[in-house]
């Protein structure tokens, strides 16, 4: 644990993969929880809401391994970061789905998952934006 007092603790270059982690972990326990969704949501409902943060975390973890030295390595960087903003848009739609169609999913329940969506999106965009500051030649020659 950090000796670092909470308010005082920086973002770390890497918040949008820690983000999406702590989105991973906590939708993969509210999914196994049998009080937020029965066994027999599970494999219809919740196996795709686990997937999908999956796919989320490993296109974060696919644009995070390359390091653009020329157009087509920072075209394929921006592929993968577009891909896991669309991830969390159909996260979105995927949690909607689950409060209107499972009686025991409360949104109070959900909304430390939908506060590290939104958290996540939005970092990942940050970066994404950040990316196209950094890499202004790239971005030219598209």
């Amino acid at each position: 644990m950090s000796n670092v007092h909470k308010r005082l603790r920086k973002e770390t270059e890497l918040q949008f993969l820690v983000s999406a982690q702590n989105l991973q972990v906590e939708l993969t326990k509210f999914t196994m929880s049998e009080k937020n969704m029965p066994k027999k949501y599970r494999y219809i409902i919740g196996l795709g809401l686990i997937n999908k943060v999956d796919e989320l975390v490993d296109n974060l973890t696919a644009a995070n391994t390359i390091y653009p030295t020329n157009c087509s390595e920072y075209k394929q960087r921006v592929y993968y970061q577009t891909q896991a903003i669309i991830n969390c848009w159909q996260l979105h739609n995927k949690i909607v789905r689950i409060i209107l169609c499972i009686d025991t999913a409360k949104i109070q329940k959900l909304e430390k998952v939908a506060e590290l969506l939104v958290d996540t999106e939005g970092l990942i965009k940050q970066w994404k934006k950040s990316d196209k500051e950094r890499y202004k030649l790239f971005v030219e020659k598209l």
